[in-house]
């Protein structure tokens, strides 16, 4: 993850983190593998994943035969990560780094699931695209998962509330979150809390932030500023959902061979 660094789901619950979160990864990392094969990253590529969290994803990508740079601003979450990795793993890498500070012409693909949400401040949020464009090779390809900004709208204004009770060996834990709406913004204003019960005793930490949605529009013009071409737009990790089908938007965008 790359703001919200307070954030406990970043860090005094990171060890929840995919118990509370529940994604379909090998589903989804089969579609993310087919889309740089279809563009030529092949397995024996390397990959960032930018924004890694748990790790999850880097491990499939990994066992389909990709070299993983993964990274978080997150020391508990690259903890995590790194917890979870097995003897097998020699082909994932992490560590803690800012995707605003990538090494040049490093990576032959950038995944990025989710965080870029987090940016707010407008410089930002096209800054991001130009240190992606300069962390890739040429041809180089950049897929980036983000929350659509009409469909979140409709889906929070009718499901405000997100409520997940899971058994853990500290306890039951129970996560909540509460999203209201900035029209205006384009904003989901989110009050989460973590609550952790004990022999009967509760601790429960509350966190208050802001993620700001994206429009197709506003990332195609990031994308074809930082350099961006063949630019395809999904609503899932999957060729057949359509954009608007889902609350998500998913992009996946190429560089050309040589420097223009």
């Amino acid at each position: 993850m790359t703001t919200n660094s307070k954030r406990p789901f970043y860090t005094e619950y990171a060890w929840a983190f995919d118990l509370l979160i529940d994604r379909p990864v090998r589903k989804e990392c089969a579609a993310i593998a087919a889309w740089l094969i279809e563009r030529g990253v092949l397995p024996g590529a390397e990959v960032l994943d930018a924004g890694c969290g748990t790790g999850r994803y880097g491990r499939e990508l990994a066992r389909r035969g990709y070299r993983v740079h993964g990274i978080d601003l997150s020391p508990e979450l690259i903890g995590e990560a790194k917890r979870s990795l097995d003897r097998t793993s020699n082909a994932v890498s992490l560590e803690v780094g800012d995707i605003l500070a990538l090494q040049a012409a490093r990576y032959d693909a950038i995944l990025c699931r989710g965080v870029l949400n987090d940016f707010v401040d407008d410089g930002l949020r096209e800054a991001v695209f130009t240190t992606f464009a300069r962390a890739l090779r040429p041809a180089g390809v950049a897929i980036v998962d983000v929350r659509e900004w009409e469909a979140s709208a409709v889906r929070k204004a009718r499901e405000p509330v997100f409520r997940k009770s899971v058994d853990t060996a500290r306890g039951r834990l129970t996560f909540t979150s509460v999203t209201a709406l900035d029209q205006e913004n384009r904003r989901l204003l989110l009050s989460e809390q973590h609550a952790l019960v004990v022999d009967g005793h509760e601790r429960a930490s509350d966190y208050q932030f802001v993620m700001q949605c994206w429009t197709q529009d506003e990332l195609e013009s990031n994308l074809t500023r930082s350099g961006f071409g063949r630019i395809d737009y999904f609503g899932a990790y999957d060729a057949t959902v359509e954009v608007g089908a889902t609350d998500r938007l998913v992009v996946v965008a190429q560089l050309p061979t040589t420097a223009a």
